[in-house]
């Protein structure tokens, strides 16, 4: 009775519980059905609006935005029940299994086991709603871009007016004069409002703001200035560092000057109320072109560095060096001209004919600005009395102008038979490449020649480092690497994307990657995740760590306290390791959620691979592990194999490694050790026996011999008095008595000094007692003769 009352609360207890998880079920169920039916309706709208075959290129990319909002929203809904959906399997897991067919089931459990079952088969299917959402969602996405790219094919590859047509010039006129017209119009209407409503007064703050910012900027130009001269600039002749930062600098002077003079402006203009929305693209557009300009001519005018080829950083002479930062400031003002023009044409809607001839006039004048700039760094002498050991950069750029003129080719051969988009789309792809990789090898260079310098303790660079940091030398060689590693990877992580956007590819389509990167994809019935795999090596990361703390303390704090033998210690210490490891390995999965009960499908595989090869990794591993349990061999062992002899220095996971005496290492697998023949030294204690032999010559006196042995022998402290050593006639040789002695030593490591030490004892003794050693007969009568 008691047992039963028990067992009906418990029951009890079990089903108030799982209630209250029931109901925190039905909210997410709920919430992830009806956004699966929202969701389902967007898509159905979405895929009715890509069929029309008015699609433009800026629905198609509002819709791939919508998409993959669908698809972030379904995944990140789905990875929510996958928490209700293991707490209600648990729970009817719980329950046990299903009653048999005429078995009666306790009424409580009976219903509780229906309500999780109805709550399961909701969840299940809301998941698989939210599964099915992102599929279409990811289908409908593939059909976008699809789409996108056939429009951009299309709009790139589309024929019209060649450039030697006059009719191409003709209406890009009459679209000039519509031009001028319509922005005098926008001008004048911009007056007559801002002229009605507009503070005036506004317009007193612009010289306010230029004094106050323009003494900002005076003072921290001064500050920055002085830093430099003091730090960087200590050296008269500029070094790498110098060079590449003076570039860096420049481009911040000029944004810093840019944003002095405009930005009061602007300020006062929309204070003032100056700023309509027509009147506001064109001030963009102006803003643009002259910020684009600037920054690009001061990139160009600080490597090129006209009349100071000491600041120099690529190999042109003085002509060249002139020339080149005039030439790249009119790309860049063209480039920028031509896509702000562009945008006001389409506000004014301005005839596509002018648009077109528009396009072409600028692709005209790129394409002999970029000739221009590979004529001319073609065709020049290069840097005035080089510098020996001052680097110099971009030589490989070299290597890509027959790329860049065929693309110039290209695009001239695009305009003459009416290829207008082609030749624009080659035009500016080639200047903001190259752009674009000259900013990023910029940034790289400046941060291997920062760490070159922090290296040297006699720049200034590296003075200023140590004295932040405080570090030693191998401590700033170490801040130097892990610094330009992580340079490289942000360059790379930066650089690559914004190439990939420049040819065709859109922020959707990384968006989508990142989408895909944060939830994964699924492989059959299993969800890869980069996520998932970072989480698993971070806890093995972690597992490993505190592993191997664990071991040291276990090593310094409880095992170098007790009298067991380094091969026992050795032995806990693997242990300790392995087990750690495993445990690490287990947390690791089990938190990326790897479901064990899969372990059959593993060992499977794991059977196939043995059954191709790893059998001798398993059997090399069992052994190992054999090794440390049953310590034939242990670590400080002396053994010796078919292979050699030596010291047991370290027992692996797959191999052995044995020191040899002549400083040699061998590393034998741990199955010969378990298999083959081993002679071990040291196994069962360290006492060992040794033998020394010596022969006398006939004629001596064998009882003195036999006293004068046993007398040497028991006189060297290390040997044994148990067992006791003896003294052996062991045999008639050729030329005399065999005699040989065998001792025993407490540790056998000591048997070869003792044996010499007795060596020498015995030729003293003998040369006392007169006992002749044996030798041949020849050398007999010779010493007989010397005598």
């Amino acid at each position: 009775m008691l047992m039963g009352r028990i067992f009906a609360v418990l029951i009890c207890v079990f089903i108030m519980c799982a209630g209250m998880a029931f109901a925190y079920d039905e909210a997410i169920v709920g919430q992830a059905e009806r956004a699966a039916e929202t969701f389902r309706s967007d898509l159905a709208l979405i895929e009715k609006e890509l069929q029309l075959p008015t699609v433009t290129d800026e629905q198609l990319t509002g819709h791939r935005g919508r998409l993959e909002d669908i698809r972030a929203s379904a995944l990140s809904q789905a990875a929510e029940l996958a928490k209700p959906l293991d707490e209600v399997k648990q729970q009817i897991g719980l329950l046990g299994p299903a009653p048999t067919e005429g078995s009666v089931e306790v009424p409580g459990v009976a219903e509780q086991r229906a309500a999780l079952t109805k709550t399961l088969d909701r969840l299940q299917g809301a998941s698989a709603q939210l599964d099915l959402v992102s599929v279409t969602a990811e289908q409908l996405t593939g059909r976008a871009s699809a789409l996108q790219r056939n429009l951009f094919v299309t709009r790139i590859f589309e024929g019209g007016r060649s450039i030697v047509n006059p009719q191409l010039w003709l209406d890009t006129g009459r679209g000039l004069g519509q031009m001028v017209t319509r922005l005098a119009a926008l001008f004048a209407n911009w007056w007559a409002d801002a002229s009605g409503h507009a503070n005036f007064a506004g317009l007193a703050l612009i010289p306010l703001f230029l004094g106050f910012f323009a003494g900002i900027y005076l003072l921290a130009r001064g500050r920055i200035r002085q830093w430099t001269r003091s730090h960087l600039y200590a050296n008269r002749t500029p070094g790498d560092i110098e060079r590449l930062w003076r570039v860096v600098s420049g481009v911040i002077t000029t944004f810093a000057v840019l944003f002095v003079l405009i930005l009061p402006v602007y300020l006062a203009l929309k204070i003032g109320g100056f700023i309509t929305p027509r009147f506001e693209l064109v001030l963009d557009a102006a803003i643009d072109v002259v910020l684009v300009t600037a920054i690009y001519w001061a990139i160009a005018l600080r490597v090129m560095a006209p009349g100071k080829p000491a600041w120099r950083i690529v190999d042109v002479d003085e002509t060249a060096a002139a020339r080149l930062p005039v030439l790249a400031g009119l790309a860049a003002f063209t480039a920028a001209a031509t896509r702000s023009m562009g945008e006001i044409a389409d506000s004014l809607y301005l005839p596509v004919s002018y648009t077109i001839g528009q396009s072409a006039l600028s692709a005209m004048f790129m394409l002999l600005l970029l000739a221009l700039i590979l004529l001319t760094l073609s065709k020049q002498t290069g840097l005035p009395n080089p510098v020996p050991g001052r680097q110099v950069y971009f030589k490989w750029l070299r290597r890509l102008f027959p790329v860049v003129w065929l693309l110039i080719g290209v695009g001239v051969v695009a305009l003459l038979a009416g290829y207008v988009a082609l030749a624009s789309y080659i035009t500016q792809q080639i200047f903001e490449t190259a752009v674009l990789v000259i900013v990023l090898f910029l940034l790289h260079h400046l941060s291997d020649a920062a760490v070159a310098a922090s290296l040297d303790p006699n720049s200034g660079f590296g003075r200023l480092l140590r004295k932040l940091t405080g570090l030693g030398e191998r401590g700033i060689e170490r801040f130097g690497l892990a610094f330009r590693t992580i340079v490289d990877l942000i360059l790379l992580a930066a650089g690559l994307p914004l190439l990939f956007l420049l040819w065709t590819f859109t922020w959707i389509d990384f968006r989508s990657l990142v989408n895909t990167a944060i939830f994964g994809f699924r492989v059959g019935d299993i969800l890869l995740s980069p996520w998932s795999v970072i989480v698993v090596f971070l806890i093995l990361v972690a597992g490993i760590v505190l592993t191997n703390q664990v071991v040291r303390w276990l090593d310094r704090r409880v095992l170098s306290y007790t009298r067991v033998d380094k091969g026992v210690q050795d032995s806990l210490r693997k242990g300790a390791s392995y087990a750690g490891y495993v445990v690490a390995a287990v947390v690791a999965f089990s938190a990326a959620g790897f479901n064990f009960s899969n372990l059959a499908i593993v060992a499977g595989a794991l059977g196939v691979g043995i059954g191709f090869g790893l059998q001798s990794i398993v059997n090399n591993f069992v052994s190992g592990l054999i090794l440390l349990a049953e310590r034939p061999v242990r670590v400080g062992d002396w053994v010796a194999l078919d292979a050699g002899e030596g010291i047991v220095k370290r027992i692996n996971v797959r191999s052995t490694e044995i020191d040899t005496f002549d400083s040699c290492s061998i590393i034998v697998p741990n199955s010969s050790l378990i298999t083959g023949a081993v002679r071990n030294w040291t196994h069962g204690d360290t006492m060992g026996r040794f033998s020394v032999a010596v022969s006398v010559a006939y004629g001596s006196a064998v009882s003195l011999v036999n006293h004068v042995l046993a007398e040497v022998v028991r006189a060297h402290p290390k040997v044994l008095t148990f067992p006791e050593p003896q003294v052996q006639l062991t045999n008639f040789g050729l030329y005399g008595l065999d005699f040989e002695i065998k001792a025993y030593v407490a540790h056998i490591f000591d048997g070869a000094a003792v044996a010499s030490d007795l060596r020498f004892a015995i030729l003293a003794a003998f040369a006392e007692k007169s006992i002749a050693i044996a030798q041949p007969p020849a050398l007999m009568q010779q010493e007989k003769k010397r005598k």
